[in-house]
């Protein structure tokens, strides 16, 4: 029952390598685990690829959208295919409006729960060391015995 994996792009959006814009960074940096939030799913006629990202005024705003779009659809002036295209262009360059531009308020912030655990720039090799001890840490925990990392 162990873990086969992880994903780590949340960890390492806010090392010192990465092109992440500063304000996106801090976003990171600011955030709490509950910040993170999954994607909103107004209609399941209208499915939205769930990701999990910081709220912001764009989150809001894409609920919104689907609201709209849902309407017009509904009221006849829009078919499904069309409707369902509306709804997935909405995001359409967001992230990259986020992490490139810094538009942390309306572009799309992607980040996962351990979000909250993200206090600081640091090198990659930092980041690293502290993963690696936090793993031989847990082993040793778990073997009752020193483990070298």
């Amino acid at each position: 029952m162990g873990a086969a994996g992880c994903q780590l792009g949340t960890r390492f959006v806010c090392a010192t390598e990465c092109i992440a814009h500063p304000d996106f960074k801090r976003a990171f940096i600011r955030a709490s685990a509950r910040d993170a939030v999954t994607t909103v799913q107004v209609d399941p006629q209208f499915p939205v690829i769930p990701v999990r990202a910081l709220s912001n005024e764009g989150a809001k705003k894409f609920v919104q959208t689907q609201h709209e779009v849902i309407a017009k659809y509904r009221a006849g002036e829009l078919d499904m295919e069309t409707a369902q295209l509306e709804i997935e262009h909405y995001w359409a360059g967001a992230l990259r409006r986020a992490v490139i531009d810094g538009d942390v308020e309306h572009g799309s912030v992607m980040a996962g729960q351990s979000v909250g655990m993200v206090k600081k720039e640091q090198p990659t090799a930092e980041i690293l060391e502290e993963l690696v001890a936090q793993a031989a840490s847990a082993l040793e925990a778990s073997v009752g015995r020193k483990v070298d990392a």
